[in-house]
């Protein structure tokens, strides 16, 4: 029997997705995959921790995280995308979105979701894209936000409007 929460108030999620994986698994062989999806992990349950969050699944070369405050989210994207590229690993990319989510059995479920999972399929690599709810809810003093306009995303009726967070350096 799963147990179903919904809640009511904005949760956000952060998709991170590396570069290449298909044709680095093809090229270095399954092994080198399996090591990159192994160090991948590690930094993704350390950068959650780290802001207050928490690693919902691994998907090979990617991963799924929540943060229960949408004000951790964007720094812990960006994040997560520096230290897979100071580790060596391929190249990441990462989307975020904000707003009342279903959970089921410690999985997480809505069109909150949903746009995280494909602004991450429209991210470039390096680049970390965010909606607008999680922009709204974020630490400006930290991060700056490039509005990239109104875009459709795959399954959804209605464009949505994105932008690309950068760390502000101090």
């Amino acid at each position: 029997m799963e147990t179903l929460i919904a809640n009511a108030t904005t949760h956000a999620a952060v998709f991170v997705d590396l570069c290449g994986y298909t044709r680095i698994t093809e090229e270095l062989g399954d092994l080198a995959a399996a090591r990159i999806s192994v160090t991948l992990r590690a930094i993704a349950h350390d950068v959650a921790a780290r802001h207050h969050g928490r690693v919902v699944k691994m998907l090979g070369d990617g991963a799924h995280l929540h943060f229960a405050d949408p004000r951790d989210a964007v720094p812990a994207a960006i994040e997560l995308v520096d230290r897979v590229l100071a580790a060596g690993l391929p190249c990441a990319r990462a989307g975020v979105n904000a707003g009342p989510m279903v959970e089921a059995d410690g999985d997480f479920y809505g069109i909150a979701v949903n746009i995280a999972a494909r602004l991450v399929q429209r991210a470039r690599p390096g680049e970390v894209l965010v909606g607008e709810i999680a922009a709204a809810r974020s630490d400006r003093a930290s991060v700056r936000f490039d509005a990239i306009g109104a875009a459709p995303l795959r399954g959804l009726t209605l464009p949505v409007a994105s932008y690309r967070a950068v760390a502000v350096c101090r």
